[in-house]
């Protein structure tokens, strides 16, 4: 869903920047691109772990607002463990603008899901590298309490992490993830932005002194990484290749470096190579201040002295 921009919102409830989700859900198909069904149990087999849950969740708003609730936590714990955003903050930095009714509904939704669903993992540890061979239940993700003083809207929360996602967030098994480019991604663009998820959770290497990159071998594992559900290996392939080119278009890093689906010998496999984000962030700075210079010269202004590069814009996409 696009961001709103018609109201203004207070800088109190500015959206963030980035936050910091949890990896290893983050990696897990535990985010449905399609229909969600609740008391729908699956069991699946990813890329690099099992799982089993006693149901499926949305990528959006659900992992949205999962994501903003591990950097809420991040950023302003509790001895107790629970926490009371508002769903006017929440909602906030999830739309852009104060919510409305139907997304003071669609929050509710949200957290009530995510306080069912309890998953049972095993499997790479990426932060590791190492692979788990007994199972590890994590039960649910959180626990949600419903103030006295509020007994039907659920307009301040009790919002508890679970202790073992409390302690992965601790010890920063965490993925950055840019929050107005996760955003950015329309409600019809799913599979595109569970990809792009899925990329930023993974293991980048140096490709060169300015690029790094990623591949991923296409196949039913991928799929069921990416909460894909296609009969023909073909078809799904068609679906990724499409996800990619939505992904270039909405993340400038990936349009600034390579993301596509390739044939190597006679298998098939999602490619990507990106800038560096010291790389990025220098071309990131260099595009501003050429822009600047052409809108000055625009104006009939002296253009302005060259920065070093580095000096921390935050337009563009995070790491």
């Amino acid at each position: 869903m696009a961001l709103r921009s018609c109201v203004i919102v207070s800088r109190r409830h500015e959206p963030p920047i980035s936050v910091r989700a949890e990896r290893t859900l983050t990696r897990a198909g535990l985010w449905a691109t399609g229909p969600v069904q609740l008391q729908l149990p699956f069991e699946g087999t990813g890329l690099s772990e099992r799982i089993q849950a006693n149901g499926h969740l949305k990528i959006t708003p659900d992992y949205d607002v999962f994501a903003w609730l591990c950097e809420r936590w991040q950023t302003r714990p509790t001895d107790s463990g629970w926490m009371r955003p508002t769903l006017y903050e929440l909602g906030s930095a999830l739309y852009g603008a104060a919510p409305s009714g139907k997304d003071y509904r669609t929050l509710r939704d949200a957290l009530i899901r995510l306080a069912w669903v309890s998953v049972t993992i095993d499997g790479y540890d990426v932060e590791t590298g190492e692979f788990r061979d007994n199972w590890i239940v994590h039960e649910s993700l959180m626990a949600v309490g419903r103030p006295k003083d509020d007994p039907s809207g659920l307009q301040r929360p009790g919002i508890r992490l679970a202790e073992w996602l409390r302690q992965a967030l601790h010890a920063e098994k965490v993925v950055r993830v840019h929050w107005p480019t996760l955003r950015a991604f329309d409600e019809r663009e799913k599979l595109a932005k569970r990809l792009w998820l899925y990329l930023a959770a993974e293991r980048w290497k140096l490709t060169s002194g300015a690029t790094e990159g990623v591949w991923i071998a296409c196949g039913d594992r991928l799929e069921a990484a990416l909460g894909m559900d296609y009969e023909r290996p073909r078809a799904a392939r068609a679906a990724i290749q499409r996800a990619c080119g939505t992904v270039r278009r909405i993340d400038p890093r990936y349009a600034a470096g390579r993301l596509d689906v390739v044939k190597v010998g006679r298998s098939w496999r999602v490619q990507a190579e990106r800038p560096t984000w010291d790389t990025w962030r220098a071309q990131r700075d260099e595009q501003a201040r050429v822009r600047a210079i052409v809108r000055d010269a625009l104006a009939g202004q002296p253009a302005p002295k060259s920065r070093r590069a580095g000096g921390g814009s935050q337009h563009g996409a995070g790491p």
